[in-house]
């Protein structure tokens, strides 16, 4: 019985999480319409210093004409 219970509760606690990341309400929706295109930017190349990785990922981003990008570098 009480595993069926823990079952029950982790997959309510499953649905709802599901449930609240894809509400959008009709704000959000019309703003969807504004994103242009959304891309990811890989540098396969090995740098010296994080400066050059930096330095690098600004060119492509401007040949890429991105406005606004997050870098995430991973050593």
């Amino acid at each position: 019985m009480r595993a069926r219970i823990m079952l029950f509760l982790a997959a309510l606690l499953l649905s709802v999480t599901a449930t609240a990341a894809i509400e959008l309400n009709n704000h959000q929706a019309r703003n969807m319409d504004d994103v242009r295109s959304l891309g990811v930017i890989y540098i396969n190349h090995h740098f010296a210093t994080e400066s050059e990785a930096h330095l690098a990922l600004n060119e492509g981003a401007e040949a890429r004409n991105a406005m606004y990008y997050h870098v995430i570098l991973i050593r």
